[in-house]
């Protein structure tokens, strides 16, 4: 009888459509595409190298790789219990620094990271970023504000 109920439900449109499901949705995923024109750090990826065996202090490696341009990785040493601004600021003193603000960050953390990763990025740099929009001399207006600022 077990049986009978399950092929009628298979085959019943209406309990489809009604069914609960049960199961969690899964999340389209979101091709990354490379752009051959971009600049050094302009696309960055962001992941950790965690459980290391400690050394000076450290345990894990924070990995901020350029995507687009030229695939090069900055390896800077932190603790496995980081926090979010602590990545922030390690972000800001070796890429911003040096590279500018970046288009895109490409994080494999959850939407909880992501969201206060954003919000502590952006609030660090809010006069960066107005200053990295409206500015019609492109490169060198940049370097004028960000030197003007330190």
């Amino acid at each position: 009888m077990k049986k009978d109920i399950e092929e009628y439900v298979k085959g019943c449109a209406f309990c489809q459509e009604n069914k609960i499901n049960t199961h969690q949705l899964k999340l389209c995923l979101v091709s990354i595409t490379t752009n051959t024109e971009a600049e050094p750090f302009e696309v960055i990826t962001i992941d950790f190298i965690v459980k290391l065996p400690l050394s000076k202090g450290y345990n894990t490696i924070l990995t901020i790789t350029d995507h687009d341009c030229s695939k090069v990785a900055i390896f800077i040493p932190c603790n496995e219990t980081i926090t979010v601004e602590g990545v922030v600021n390690l972000i800001i003193k070796h890429v911003f620094s040096h590279y500018g603000f970046p288009r895109r960050v490409i994080l494999d953390q959850d939407m909880c990271f992501m969201s206060l990763f954003m919000k502590y990025f952006i609030s660090k740099n809010t006069v960066y970023c107005q200053a990295f929009y409206w500015c019609p001399a492109g490169k060198q207006c940049k370097l004028h504000k960000f030197t003007s600022q330190i």
